[in-house]
């Protein structure tokens, strides 16, 4: 089978990627990891399914599509995986500023050469974040594959089962009663009918081609979106890594272990800059992976602060 090449901005460490991919609740069960190996299944324009095979290569990822019928189709999935995995987003100013950040420096002895794993299309994101107001994301995740197989298409491989996530096309035009068995409740499941037809709406990759506060002002005109929804979709689904991170209380913890009293996202915007979701991503995955290696920094640390200035978005909807 064929095989191309795709290639990433550099640092770029595959085997990071799988392993975020583990510890994420959200998309858990979702995808196959093995010997370096992971495949996924993602939906064609059409509906139907195939499974992108993706490896280390030289340079980013060799990939393979199981049951692509076409160049076009091959293409599609090049995109969506680069997407996915993040390959484009040049990590080099977040490092610059991270590097100069001394309480980062456990963090980035973890996570240096890791990527944003987002989440693989559209339509799954902004379900997910949708489902996941006022619920764990173990819930919300589990939601969001009961919809996949409810209304999605699947590809056996070496007898393994992949289910893609239905696409946006597909999932417009259902009535919050037909959403409401995927959702926590009424209200819910009328947030999500209302999401997704005004997503499936947008001109086609606009969400990924807008300027962010151009993007952020029309998520959070949709009934149902705010704070909380807006940023989910606008960093982990759409890449945006100016997007401050919404104010829960994982980041809170986060802050005050890393950098002491005193700190604040205020700061951690003024010193990051367009970078500041990057720097989310990699304290929330790199902490994770040190659990209790890293102690909280106590009143009186020695620890740099950043320069105080600018304001994050608040947590909602």
């Amino acid at each position: 089978m064929e095989r191309l090449v795709l290639t990433a901005a550099r640092p770029f460490e595959l085997a990071l990627s799988l392993r975020a991919m583990a510890g994420f609740a959200p998309c858990a069960g979702e995808q196959r990891v093995s010997g370096g190996v992971v495949r996924k299944a993602f939906a064609l324009a059409d509906g139907g399914a195939v499974v992108a095979e993706v490896a280390a290569a030289e340079g980013g990822v060799s990939l393979a599509v199981h049951g692509a019928g076409s160049a076009d189709e091959r293409d599609q999935v090049a995109v969506a995986v680069a997407r996915w995995l993040s390959l484009d987003d040049d990590p080099a100013p977040f490092l610059a500023a991270a590097r100069d950040d001394p309480p980062m420096a456990p963090v980035l002895a973890e996570t240096e050469g890791l990527h944003q794993v987002r989440f693989a299309g559209l339509a799954e994101g902004a379900s997910y974040f949708v489902l996941a107001q006022r619920t764990s994301q173990a819930q919300a995740g589990a939601r969001k594959r009961r919809l996949a197989a409810e209304f999605g298409s699947s590809l056996e491989l070496d007898g393994v089962r992949y289910q893609a996530f239905p696409t946006l096309d597909r999932l417009a035009g259902l009535s919050a009663g037909e959403l409401a068995p995927f959702a926590a409740n009424q209200r819910q499941a009328e947030y999500l009918a209302a999401v997704l037809d005004r997503l499936a709406g947008w001109a086609p990759d606009w969400g990924y081609r807008a300027p962010t506060a151009e993007l952020l002002a029309e998520l959070r005109r949709i009934r149902g979106v705010g704070e909380f929804t807006a940023t989910g979709i606008a960093l982990r689904v759409l890449g945006r890594l100016d997007v401050v991170p919404a104010e829960l209380p994982v980041f809170t913890r986060a802050i005050a272990t890393l950098y002491g009293p005193g700190v604040s996202m205020d700061d951690l915007v003024a010193r990051y800059g367009g970078q500041i979701g990057l720097w989310g991503y990699h304290v929330r995955t790199g902490l994770a992976w040190l659990g209790s290696a890293v102690r909280p920094v106590r009143a009186g640390s020695s620890a740099r602060r950043p320069p105080a200035r600018a304001s994050p978005s608040s947590p909602a909807g």
